[in-house]
């Protein structure tokens, strides 16, 4: 074997006493000086409902059954196990309150900053490098995406797992140690099934495992390993007949001719986002129908920086590594395969972004003053970090709650049905009833057919007191989604209002079967149960509600009269 050399220059005296805990206490420090406010923040209505307080296996924390369903379920577009796991650990310690899972969320960030100073160190040789990339990732703004939203777990633990195989790989027994790794991080997200591409780069440089002339057919044999556990866990994800999605939302899509086009374009803007980390949101709307020459510049650009890594790829083999690691972790979530509306995403670039720190960070340190002046890479660090950090922590306010995320996509990105229906959604919740009205109008405007808009238009109604208005939107809902469950449990319970209580009934009955798990369907089905005289049967419904949403008021309200009107019978009886 031969390849690049580990340490291409001396780093200054002063970095290389960066040794114990120093490095760890100074990125703990940097990930607590910008997230030191996200515990106090609260959950927000994107994802979080579904992977934590709505989620009702989750809520009730790490049992023999929520771990049978973690590996099994398909309610999420990925299979994630450990991902489940995860969030279920968290709510047996602490709850579903807010506070704990956004507390380990940052954790594991600075958990995954500090693990990246020891990987980059262990990989080259280089103590600050390594530390001012790790600071950087710590403080980057574009992952606060990550960082400050509770659902993100699984891409924090991902990493985690992930940085931990780079790790045991940098070893020269560490192949099989390292295939752990990776593949723990793939059952937690699997977004970086592209690895072994990256461990084949790093062979190169900096561990200087490359073939030598001959011995390539034994090389590719010792990544096989690799190969087949990357593609493995990729299809258990991908192959809609293993993991058929739960929503048509958020479903896997296979990739069109337009979206293939579009790939380049995706990637230069995920550049342009770590590169220039402003104006940042939670959702950019995928645009397809690129012109010809947009494509073909995207595509230009991003075969120049390639073509510049390979030239230099004796003398600068930084480049090259950093680049490909971009490249190769960017490239199942830049449209290849899609979940959701979007194709571009902040959190898309938590781990492909350190290639682009690693390109950065050791190109300056090539420099000559970098080497002549002792105190400038430290200084320049800092400042860097500095600014970096401040946008960073404003970009984590964004996260306080639902209406301050959405209100800022609003505000930076063009409109679209889902950032006017989630921030609807949000004021709705709020309580602001004319601005969520008016968002979510919007809405359905731009998707005619979006059931939850016109849903949450006739729940606005119902609290103002328009009751007719509101089954007409609530109907409308039903022929966009004639499945849902929620939708049919509140067009029910509706129905009921205006006198045609048979045929709420029914659709309540419905939505149950639909969705057993659905609290407000047990609930609103138990009133009218009750209502009709079937008090037996209502009183199972209030105590399914009541599993299913612990402690909820209405429900214990309803069953406790239930269970008095049931014993005043008996007592009639007697």
């Amino acid at each position: 074997m031969h390849g690049g050399v580990r340490t291409s220059s001396p780093e200054p005296k002063a970095w290389r006493c960066l040794t114990g805990p120093w490095p760890w206490l100074l990125v703990f420090a940097a990930v607590a000086a910008v997230y030191h406010r996200v515990p106090h923040h609260r959950f927000v209505n994107f994802d979080d409902p579904m992977f934590i307080f709505e989620n009702t296996r989750v809520a009730g924390g790490l049992t023999w059954e929520g771990f049978r369903w973690a590996w099994t379920n398909k309610d999420a577009v990925l299979w994630q196990p450990l991902a489940w796991l995860g969030h279920m650990t968290v709510a047996t310690v602490g709850g579903v309150a807010p506070a704990p899972h956004l507390v380990a969320n940052v954790a594991l960030h600075a958990l995954n900053a500090g693990l990246l100073v020891v990987v980059l160190r262990r990989l080259t040789g280089r103590a600050g490098c390594s530390l001012a990339a790790g600071l950087l990732f710590a403080v980057h703004p574009v992952n606060v995406e990550v960082a400050a939203w509770a659902s993100q777990l699984k891409t924090t633990l991902s990493t985690a797992f992930f940085l931990t195989g780079l790790l045991a790989y940098s070893q020269p027994a560490g192949r099989w140690p390292s295939l752990v790794g990776c593949g723990l991080s793939m059952l937690a997200k699997p977004m970086l099934g592209t690895f072994p591409g990256l461990l084949m780069l790093l062979d190169r440089w900096p561990l200087g495992r490359a073939p030598a002339p001959g011995a390539w057919g034994r090389w590719l044999r010792g990544h096989l390993p690799a190969v087949l556990v990357a593609a493995g866990l990729l299809a258990f994800t991908v192959l809609p007949w293993v993991a058929p999605a739960a929503n048509d939302v958020a479903a896997m899509q296979a990739p069109d001719w337009r979206r293939l086009a579009s790939v380049p374009v995706n990637i230069v803007a995920s550049l342009g986002l770590y590169v220039w980390p402003v104006d940042l949101a939670v959702f950019y709307e995928e645009r397809l129908g690129h012109s010809p020459l947009q494509v073909l510049a995207a595509v230009a650009l991003l075969a120049g920086i390639s073509g510049l890594g390979w030239r230099w790829r004796h003398t600068r083999p930084e480049l090259l590594l950093g680049w490909g690691w971009f490249l190769l972790l960017i490239l199942p979530s830049s449209g290849v395969l899609r979940a959701g509306q979007h194709a571009v995403a902040d959190r898309y670039l938590y781990v492909p972004g350190i290639g682009l720190l690693l390109m950065g960070v050791w190109t300056v340190a090539r420099t000559g003053l970098m080497s002549r002046v002792a105190w400038l890479p430290a200084t320049a660090t800092i400042l860097t970090a500095g600014l970096l950090g401040w946008q960073a922590h404003r970009q984590a306010d964004y996260w306080a709650d639902s209406v301050a995320l959405w209100q800022r996509v609003a505000d930076v990105a063009s409109a679209s049905a889902t950032t006017h229906q989630n921030l609807g959604n949000a004021l709705l919740t709020a309580g602001r009833w004319q601005e969520a009205e008016t968002e979510l109008q919007a809405a359905a405007r731009l998707e005619p057919d979006n059931p939850r808009a016109h849903l949450n238009l006739a729940i606005i109604a119902h609290q103002t007191g328009r009751i007719a208005e509101a089954v007409t939107l609530a109907e409308r809902a039903r022929v966009c989604a004639p499945r849902d469950a929620r939708v049919l449990s509140t067009l029910g319970s509706l129905l009921d209002e205006v006198g045609r209580t048979g045929e709420g009934l029914r659709l309540l009955e419905e939505a149950v079967r639909l969705d057993p798990r659905l609290p407000e369907a047990q609930l609103n089905l138990g009133v009218l149960l009750a209502k009709s005289g079937q008090l037996a049967r209502a009183e199972v419904c209030f105590e399914q509600a009541l599993r299913l949403r612990p402690g909820d008021p209405s429900a214990v309200a309803n069953l406790n009269l239930v269970r008095r009107q049931r014993q005043a019978e008996r007592t009639k009886t007697d």
